[in-house]
């Protein structure tokens, strides 16, 4: 995926996407915790740690919630897919690029800036909208200042001058360009038969005293596995019944003891209109104090009008904000600037901060408070539990004390397949978990607490065990034959091959050896490497050793299910197109030339993780960014 948005970068749609991320990347915001890990407290939440600066969990996450909301990728796709990890090797780079341009002195004045915000607008202005309605469109949806989008362009121009330097230069050997056009261009035609078991003298029955001793040597393969009947208890929700009561002055005193979860903002909507300088912002402040029509105003000077949109004072730049949330409703306010330019505010409502009533929230509070309880009960009683096990309890004589259902697993194996070969038909969370507790413990044993995803507790203990029994050759016979078969016929096929394989090293014909056992060789086509299977009329695994043959009438064993073909390179040659034209060379030399460049890019960046001491966490980005439990465990079942 990451791949592709590269690709696409030339997409203009693509470019403002990166450019966000980019801003979320290094403005330095205040982000949110989207994995609810930040809120329980780590002890350290440092993804990246480097001299003279760090990247903490909840910023990267932003980061990463960001790039996946603005590719639609669904959370736990993108964690199963390791996506986290690739962003945060752009993150580094992104970093260190920016360290070493630092340290190296590289510095962008603010024309390149500029030029740079021009071209990142062009979309938005080809679409019909003025560079400065665009430009702050662009910052509205990203939540950034002007200052802060500045500094981030800045860094990463100073970046990417660093980047062209170290990879400026990287070219292709001639010779190599050449080779690659040989390998693109390259031919060739194979002969081949099939060898079957049918093709062997290996069909006839061993004798029983064969069968005896084989059946001695893989005894172990037919042994019945050991089986095991668990006992298990589950302390979820359900066993709590009605216990769980909420009064409602509960519910009032935890609304009073939280009311600042339950306001809002106060909240403006204010339109403006900008101008390059001064003089312009005060003929519109003025020509709007009369007319009370700020874009009448803007359009008679010809200055750009930003319709009117709802602000937080957190989300309005910072240079207005004091200013837009001090006046009042209907003021229109005098020139302000900020690195845009001269703004004029006209202040169109202003709603008070309020208070969510207790009724509206009620619910929610109860199903919160609700939860928690839940979980306290839970837990006391799985301590409770716990203590009565240690106390040599089992896990039948702790369901029976505590009125919980015991849930009995009959004669079970390691993977919880009981002797019918069937799973036993239980609604159990965490089934295959469950069994490996219960295959770890000794008879009479009983497990720790298993903890779900859900909250739920759960205990099992081994209520009998049926060793691995060795069952009697007389009643495996016939499995025992056909395996025995099967490997003769196996290895006698592999011995003919090998045997053919010595002949044609020896010099024999491919043609009279295939005469003299009836086979009937075939020929491919001339293929090249990239010729479609449909196409080449040829299994991949034939393509591949047609094309791994060093030279013409040499040969390969190439082994299948059952069966093995002699295949033998019998043609080959380089034919470039009548026309190669410098297009299909261009090609090829850019490819080398990329690849040149970025293993001199890659080099380089480990070079400077050495000099600026760059220390990644990888246990907190698996605990943060592994797939979900509850994922796994659906997937269990």
């Amino acid at each position: 995926m990451l791949k592709q948005m590269r690709e696409g970068a030339k997409s203009t749609f693509l470019k403002l996407i990166l450019f966000g991320l980019l801003l979320l990347a290094m403005a330095g915001l205040v982000l949110m915790d989207y994995q609810g890990m930040f809120r329980q407290g780590v002890q350290n939440n440092t993804i990246v740690s480097y001299d003279g600066g760090k990247l903490t969990a909840p910023e990267f996450d932003r980061i990463v919630q960001s790039t996946l909301r603005a590719q639609n990728i669904k959370q736990s796709d993108a964690y199963r897919a390791k996506l986290p990890q690739q962003i945060l090797k752009r993150e580094i780079d992104n970093r260190l690029f920016s360290l070493a341009a630092t340290d190296m002195g590289l510095r962008v004045d603010d024309f390149l800036a500029a030029k740079q915000v021009v071209n990142i607008i062009a979309p938005l202005v080809e679409k019909g909208m003025s560079e400065k309605d665009a430009l702050q469109r662009l910052l509205q949806v990203y939540n950034v200042s002007e200052s802060q989008m500045i500094a981030s362009l800045k860094s990463q121009l100073a970046s990417q001058i660093l980047i062209d330097a170290v990879s400026t230069g990287a070219h292709a050997p001639q010779q190599m360009v050449d080779d690659m056009l040989k390998y693109r261009y390259e031919w060739r035609r194979g002969e081949y038969f099939q060898l079957t078991t049918k093709d062997t003298s290996a069909d006839k029955d061993p004798s029983e005293a064969e069968l005896k001793a084989y059946y001695d040597t893989v005894s172990g393969q037919y042994a019945l596995p050991e089986y095991r009947t668990l006992s298990v208890i589950v302390l979820d929700e359900k066993i709590l019944g009605d216990k769980i009561q909420i009064s409602e002055d509960m519910l009032k005193q935890y609304y009073d003891e939280n009311i600042n979860d339950y306001k809002s903002p106060e909240t403006r909507v204010i339109s403006q209109a900008i101008a390059l300088d001064e003089g312009s912002a005060k003929l519109v402040y003025a020509r709007a104090l009369k007319t009370k029509d700020l874009q009448k105003a803007a359009n008679k000077e010809k200055i750009s009008y930003i319709k009117s949109a709802t602000f937080t004072e957190s989300a309005i730049a910072i240079e207005l904000g004091e200013a837009a949330f001090s006046g009042e409703m209907g003021e229109v306010l005098k020139p302000l600037k900020s690195p845009l330019g001269w703004h004029v505010l006209h202040i169109e409502k202003v709603t008070q901060p309020a208070v969510m009533p207790f009724e509206s929230v009620k619910e929610s509070i109860e199903k919160d408070i609700s939860q928690d309880k839940i979980y306290d009960a839970l837990y006391q009683l799985a301590n409770k539990i716990d203590d009565e096990i240690a106390g040599g309890g089992s896990v039948s004589d702790v369901a029976q004390e505590n009125n919980i259902q015991e849930i009995v697993l009959e004669k079970i194996d390691v993977l919880g397949i009981g002797a019918n070969g069937k799973k036993p038909d239980v609604d159990l969370p965490l089934f295959n978990k469950v069994v490996e507790n219960g295959f770890r413990l000794g008879k009479d044993s009983v497990s720790q607490l298993i903890e779900t995803p859900e909250g739920a507790f759960m205990v099992v203990g081994v209520r009998d065990i049926f060793p691995s029994e060795q069952q009697p050759f007389d009643s495996v016979r016939v499995e025992v034959l056909a395996a025995l078969k099967a490997g003769n016929q196996i290895k006698a096929l592999d011995d003919m091959a090998s045997k053919i394989m010595e002949r044609l090293k020896q010099g024999e014909s491919f043609g009279k050896i295939a005469a003299e056992i009836k086979k009937t060789v075939k020929s491919t086509e001339l293929l090249q490497r990239e010729t479609p299977a449909d196409k080449a009329k040829i299994e991949d695994n034939l393509m591949n050793a047609l094309f791994s043959i060093d030279g013409t009438g040499q040969a390969a064993a190439v082994d299948g299910d059952g069966f093995v073909t002699l295949l033998r390179l019998a043609e080959r040659k380089i034919q470039s197109p009548k026309k190669l034209d410098n297009e299909a060379v261009g090609e090829i030399e850019s490819l080398l030339n990329r690849s040149f460049a970025q293993d001199l890019r890659e080099q380089y960046l480990m070079s400077l993780m050495i000099r600026y001491d760059m220390n990644i966490n990888d246990k907190l980005m698996n605990e943060i960014y592994a797939p979900k439990m509850d994922d796994d465990a659906n997937a269990e079942e």
